[in-house]
């Protein structure tokens, strides 16, 4: 019954890394040209200096959003979950960001932001605030800072909805019991959920992370890696020197090297459940012996 999964598991993940990593060791370009390179893609890709301002603007990228969402989503699973009045039918419309098409939220985005007669500047023309219009997605020094805060759009509903998955398994007890003794909501919030719903939380900032670290769609719908490179993540990056500058064999190069960044990303939330769950058996061990002294 597996054999239909596999099968798509081998064509459309396996195979294309296989035939990256054939590619990686060319100087392909897509037209004609394979001559084999050995390794000198991977040195070039490590000594690249664009590559690395890439990484460094996908990590503020990344990091940005991912602070933001968490902290945000905290939030409104929280008021979720104790049920503000009026807060449980704005549950579908949080989600909206999310479940939108990335096409139509890039294009709504692009509206919204114009310089000349977008909903932001006009909105900040009309109150007053006429220094604080600009080019939005055009300007070196607030492109990145912009397609952050669409991400941060997109990105919260999701955010929330894990970490209000995680609060709604806390025992109920735990919580009436702190009301009961006379703890207010943010004591509630910071001494009591945020330290039983921790694990979500860092489950969701790594989860986080990996999506972002491998985004593509909306900064390139948005910007397209500009205004002069400063949108220009890793996945941009490798794009550009595939499909635009036309060294494929590069590309795939860079690819691999960023899959690695992925793969060790990916591999840091198994390492640290791991190291969290045999402290936890320590400490039961400890306190059990402990017991078993008295």
């Amino acid at each position: 019954m597996a054999t239909p999964a596999v099968i798509l598991l081998v064509m459309f993940l396996l195979w294309p890394i296989v035939v990256a990593g054939q590619y990686s060791v060319t100087r392909a370009s897509g037209f004609g040209d394979q001559s084999f390179v050995g390794l000198d893609n991977y040195t070039r890709g490590l000594q690249d200096p664009e590559l690395l301002a890439a990484i460094v603007r996908n990590i503020i990228f990344a990091g940005v959003v991912v602070a933001v969402s968490v902290l945000v989503g905290f939030a409104l699973s929280y008021l979720l979950m104790i049920g503000v009045r009026g807060w449980r039918p704005l549950q579908i419309v949080l989600m909206v960001p999310y479940i939108l098409p990335v096409v139509v939220t890039a294009l709504m985005w692009r509206f919204i932001l114009e310089p000349n007669s977008g909903l932001a500047n006009t909105v900040l023309r009309g109150i007053g605030l006429d220094s604080l219009a600009g080019p939005w997605l055009t300007s070196e020094t607030t492109a990145l800072a912009t397609v952050s805060v669409v991400q941060i759009w997109v990105t919260v509903p999701f955010a929330m909805l894990l970490i209000f998955g995680g609060m709604v398994s806390l025992p109920g007890e735990v919580l009436e019991a702190a009301e009961i003794d006379g703890a207010g909501h943010l004591t509630r919030m910071f001494k009591v959920v945020l330290p039983m719903v921790w694990p979500t939380i860092v489950m969701v900032v790594f989860v986080l992370a990996i999506m972002l670290f491998r985004s593509f769609d909306l900064v390139y719908l948005l910007t397209q890696g500009g205004p002069i490179n400063s949108t220009t993540i890793a996945t941009l990056y490798v794009f550009k020197q595939g499909f635009i500058n036309n060294e494929y064999g590069y590309a795939n190069a860079l690819g691999v090297i960023v899959g690695l960044l992925l793969v060790v990303l990916a591999v840091l939330p198994q390492v640290w459940s791991r190291l969290q769950r045999r402290r936890t058996e320590r400490a039961e061990r400890r306190q059990a012996a402990e017991v078993e002294s008295v």
